[in-house]
């Protein structure tokens, strides 16, 4: 009887656990996401996201990270491949925010790899 309650807790985690990768728009698209607000995209202002698909090419993103003390907005430039997900972090890194292409490993793991360090990270008091 206790081992069918523990069961069915594990198959939860099991599933819940696992590394989904992001669906695209189409193949000749490109996705990404975020920890925190993408607020401009190649120089359009957009309502906050945490999720934008993206065009092939050059690209800028403003992402805003907020602390305690300060708002960061972080610019990003960078050549975007069709049917790539992308990832913006704080995890880690000498600058607050830092931009990696993201791939599915197996089921339980993802990696992170070519990291892309924002062009600048532009302060502001916090109001």
């Amino acid at each position: 009887m206790i081992q069918r309650l523990l069961t069915i807790p594990c198959f939860f985690l099991l599933f819940a656990g696992c590394v989904q990768a992001p669906s695209f728009k189409d193949d000749s698209h490109a996705f990404i996401k975020s920890n925190y607000p993408i607020i401009s995209v190649n120089d359009h202002e957009i309502d906050p996201s945490y999720q934008v698909d993206l065009s092939p090419g050059e690209n800028t993103l403003i992402v805003t990270y907020l602390t305690y003390r300060y708002n960061y907005h972080c610019t990003f430039k960078w050549d975007v491949e069709a049917n790539t997900v992308y990832e913006i972090v704080d995890q880690e890194n000498r600058y607050p925010l830092t931009l990696y292409r993201w791939i599915r490993r197996n089921s339980l793991w993802a990696a992170r790899l070519d990291p892309v360090d924002p062009l600048d990270c532009r302060t502001e008091p916090r109001k």
